[in-house]
C-alpha cells in the first residue's frame, strides 16, 4: 500500500524549487528593483595587473560587467541606462558599440557630452 504524500493547501512545489533555486520571489513577480542607472566600467588599479585581474583579461571583466547590469535594467523595466566607459583608445567604447548595434532591446544609444562624465559615457535607451 502506498502512502499519500500530504500537501498543504495553497503549495506548489514547483514554485518552491524555483524559489530555490534562485528565481525571483514568484509571490512579487519577476520584476528586479535593485538594478542600477549608471554602471561605471573602470577598474581599480589594485584589480590588474599585480591584482586580482591579468591586464590581458580587463576588457572581457568590463564587457561581462557591463551586459550583467545591462540586463538586470532591462529585466527591471528601465527605459535608460548609462555605461561610463572613460576616454583612454576607445576600446572598451568601440566594443560596448558593437554590442548595442546588435543587441534586440536597444532603441538607440548617444556618445554625447554629459556634464560628469564628458564624452566617456554612453546613453542606451531600452525598448
Amino acid at each position: 500500500m502506498k502512502k499519500k504524500k500530504h500537501t498543504p493547501p495553497g503549495f506548489d512545489p514547483e514554485i518552491l524549487k524555483m524559489y530555490m533555486m534562485g528565481a525571483a520571489n514568484p509571490v512579487q513577480g519577476n520584476k528586479i528593483n535593485y538594478a542600477v542607472d549608471v554602471i561605471d566600467l573602470h577598474l581599480d588599479r589594485r584589480q590588474v595587473g599585480q591584482g586580482k585581474i591579468p591586464p590581458s583579461d580587463a576588457l572581457f571583466h568590463q564587457l561581462a560587467e557591463f551586459e550583467k547590469a545591462f540586463d538586470k535594467a532591462i529585466a527591471s523595466g528601465r527605459l535608460e541606462f548609462r555605461v561610463v566607459h572613460g576616454h583612454g583608445k576607445g576600446k572598451l567604447k568601440q566594443e560596448i558599440h558593437k554590442l548595442l548595434d546588435k543587441h534586440p532591446n536597444v532603441r538607440s544609444y548617444e556618445n554625447s557630452y554629459h556634464s560628469q562624465y564628458g564624452f566617456g559615457s554612453t546613453l542606451i535607451y531600452i525598448k
